[in-house]
């Protein structure tokens, strides 16, 4: 015999709120507690003893050999690095001792030094590039313009003693300045003097220098 359906849809209903009071205790309760381990006891470790070595023995200082440097050896010349005359002993060896004037020159310098007024100074054999400085606003260009004159000098430079200022300028013109690379140098040399404002004095054999008008402004 089947029980009525009524009766069936209550116990349904009865069951289901019997799961869902365990399920919403449980919930409330937690996680059951879980109980912890006991710790372990650290090891003891024992630490070990080295045996100490003896220091190792200081050699006594090697004394240098007193006597001639060899030529390889290094040189001190104040550098912060060491020179060696292996460097440059090939070059030195080839240096000979060289007068720095002529016998034209000398006699020119004579005269030139007895016709100053005191305080003014005549230097010989003068780099162009020593007082002339091309000062333009590309660095590229400055260098390039340095280059025309470094390696040229006149034969006279002519200065005032208490600052250095450059009055005068002389240049003996020989035979040499006839040919066509003198040529060029010169016009080179003419420009840069005239630049810079300074008076350039040619002379050729066989004529008489005079520079004593050219100090009576600048003197005063």
């Amino acid at each position: 015999m089947r029980a009525p359906p009524m009766l069936m849809g209550m116990v349904e209903v009865v069951v289901g709120l019997l799961v869902l009071g365990w399920g919403v205790r449980g919930m409330l309760r937690g996680p059951a507690p879980v109980s912890p381990r006991p710790a372990g006891r650290p090891m003891r470790v024992e630490p070990r003893t080295l045996p100490r070595r003896p220091p190792a023995p200081v050699p006594d200082a090697v004394m240098e050999p007193v006597g001639n440097t060899p030529a390889d050896a290094p040189v001190d010349a104040g550098f912060s690095v060491p020179v060696s005359m292996a460097d440059y002993g090939w070059a030195v060896r080839l240096y000979q001792p060289h007068p720095l004037l002529s016998a034209w020159e000398c006699r020119v310098l004579r005269s030139l030094t007895g016709q100053v007024p005191p305080g003014v100074l005549v230097c010989p054999q003068v780099r162009l590039a020593d007082f002339i400085v091309p000062r333009g606003p590309d660095a590229d260009a400055n260098r390039r313009a340095f280059y025309k004159i470094a390696s040229k000098s006149v034969d006279f430079l002519i200065i005032r003693e208490g600052d250095g200022h450059v009055l005068l300028g002389v240049e003996l013109d020989d035979s040499t300045h006839d040919l066509p690379e003198r040529q060029y140098r010169d016009g080179l040399v003419n420009a840069a003097f005239a630049q810079v404002g300074i008076p350039l004095l040619h002379v050729v054999p066989g004529q008489r220098v005079d520079v004593t008008g050219y100090f009576a402004d600048v003197m005063a």
